[in-house]
């Protein structure tokens, strides 16, 4: 396995530095390993390590993938820079597109149902959204503006104002097919339409050969294990529920319990013979947080996906530690906001 490596160095002294990382890390729910003089931090796009040096600190940050590397330099780059200092790395990079950048030509637009688009787009180099997390983002950015670029010292630079200044919606793909051996691949993607949605306009007007930017690939992972498996969803965790059902061992069990604001938006869905699947159609007096009532989870071998409004997510998580779920055995996550 080949591991890639970035360094840096900036002015703060050691403790402090470290200090304020395990607080991140700690909020994070993030391993590391301390010393008086360096910290350890084990994520899920790599590693760092803080040490000391002369008055100031050292950085190394690891990963097995190129495309994450990119994500933790632009993340430290962007934190270093909130205390008020430089982040100075030792590598100098030629300008150009960053590594978990692609460019994307839109093949097909396709309703699905009153609630639902599903896109395909295929590019080049988009064989790494195979593996590495289930989720991508599309970037929309201000009027006229380029791509995103990486400047001298490898850190992305967003054209028109900053990152803050795009729309960078995250989405599941739903299927992956690579195209032949050249690193050339086509990903499949449905959008939950609403009104007011920026994603929703642009399907309206998308055309066959139109170009997207995307990054990636981030997010959640396929569950490595078979056992209970339980997944509720709102309308717009359709997509990601699908493809955990179709992409999980087929000896798997437990139920899936999915809202849909239409009847005709229900879907057939691949989904393991022992995990059985039910569509509530929005209006009634069931939620996403007292669907999770009713289900039959075991006390062991057991993993929950939870995706809906934050409000929900954030009401979720103390029911489920009162029943005994620890941190590793469930994902409760905010996919939007009333």
């Amino acid at each position: 396995m080949t591991i890639h490596e970035g360094k840096a160095y900036f002015d703060l002294p050691v403790v402090r530095a470290i200090d304020n990382f395990i607080t991140v890390a700690q909020a994070s729910g993030l391993g590391y390993e301390r010393t008086e003089q360096a910290l350890h931090v084990i994520g899920p796009l790599g590693s760092f390590r803080l040490s000391g040096t002369g008055q100031g600190t050292a950085l190394v940050i690891s990963s097995d993938r190129i495309d994450k590397l990119q994500d933790m330099r632009d993340q430290m780059t962007a934190r270093i820079t909130a205390l008020g200092l430089t982040l100075n790395w030792q590598d100098q990079k030629v300008a150009g597109r960053p590594v978990n950048l692609s460019l994307a030509r839109i093949e097909t637009i396709t309703r699905l149902s009153p609630s639902y688009m599903r896109i395909t787009m295929c590019g080049p180099d988009l064989a790494r959204f195979g593996t590495g997390g289930l989720h991508f983002r599309l970037l929309f950015g201000p009027a006229g503006a380029n791509w995103p670029q990486i400047d001298a010292a490898g850190v992305t630079q967003w054209p028109g104002g900053g990152m803050t200044a795009w729309h960078r919606p995250v989405y599941t793909t739903r299927r992956f097919e690579l195209l032949g051996s050249s690193g050339a691949a086509r990903i499949t993607f449905d959008v939950f339409l609403h009104d007011g949605g920026r994603v929703t306009e642009w399907t309206r007007t998308v055309q066959p050969g139109d170009k997207i930017a995307i990054t990636g690939p981030g997010g959640s992972k396929l569950p490595d294990r078979s056992g209970w498996l339980g997944v509720i969803g709102d309308e717009t965790a359709v997509p990601v529920a699908a493809r955990l059902l179709a992409g999980v061992d087929p000896a798997t069990r437990g139920e899936a319990i999915l809202f849909v604001s239409d009847p005709a938006d229900i879907q057939q869905l691949a989904h393991p013979e022992g995990v059985s699947l039910r569509w509530i159609i929005r209006g009634g007096t069931e939620t996403p947080v007292s669907a999770f009532d009713s289900m039959a989870y075991p006390e062991a071998d057991r993993f929950l996906f939870f995706a809906a409004e934050r409000r929900a997510a954030v009401e979720l998580r103390p029911k489920l530690t009162d029943a005994g779920f620890q941190k590793s055995e469930y994902h409760a996550a905010a996919y939007w906001t009333d």
